[in-house]
């Protein structure tokens, strides 16, 4: 039933992506294109590969579905969208890797391969330290570069949960019923950061 499910939700989604390929043009199609292989590739291919398990949910969350909506709408690729999408690329990715963490055992035994069976999780701590850091490191190049506006810079507010959490990852990766309360923080940062990011760019948009 689930096979099922998915290869109808497959179907319908590429549908959907043949009509925006007829009303705004070729240019979606490499975009469309590489979802598709992500999503069709990703329990049998991309978790048996640990860079690929890394960053396969990033890309579909980030560049893919930002960068993909930006030019459904407005019929071009912009820069803009091209850097807000870096927000939810490295949050997802982090997001993934983190709910990997209790579950080494029993991926490994049913043949998975992501960063916390290859390197362990105290070095994929680091890993997910490096990408929250590149999460804000992106808002505020995107803001120094004038790709995004200044309101932007209003999703750097969860730096106040982003710190704890960081250092409470790399404390406890190996201790996963005290690392259970840091992975649940994680989700918030996930939500709000590119909430407030729209926010902030709604505002700027309509009252700047």
């Amino acid at each position: 039933m689930a096979l099922i499910t998915g290869l109808v939700s497959l179907i319908l989604t590429a549908c959907i992506g043949v009509y925006f390929l007829i009303e705004r043009g070729p240019w979606l199609l490499p975009l469309g294109i590489l979802g598709l292989i992500t999503v069709y590739a990703y329990t049998p291919l991309i978790t048996r590969s640990p860079l690929l398990c890394l960053i396969a949910p990033g890309l579909g969350f980030g560049p893919l579905m930002v960068m993909g909506t930006d030019f459904v709408l407005t019929g071009h690729y912009s820069w803009t969208a091209a850097m807000a999408s870096l927000v939810p690329f490295f949050l997802v990715n982090n997001l993934l890797l983190l709910n990997q963490f209790p579950d080494v055992e029993a991926d490994r035994q049913i043949g998975r391969n992501h960063l916390p069976i290859r390197i362990g999780r105290k070095f994929s701590s680091i890993v997910y330290a490096i990408f929250l850091c590149l999460t804000y490191v992106a808002i505020l190049a995107g803001c120094l570069l004038r790709v995004l506006p200044p309101g932007a810079l209003i999703g750097l507010f969860t730096l106040i949960l982003a710190v704890p959490v960081m250092r409470g990852v790399m404390r406890y990766a190996d201790d996963i019923p005290k690392l259970l309360p840091f992975m649940t923080k994680n989700v918030i940062i996930n939500i709000s950061t590119p909430v407030l990011i729209a926010l902030g760019l709604f505002f700027n948009r309509y009252f700047l």
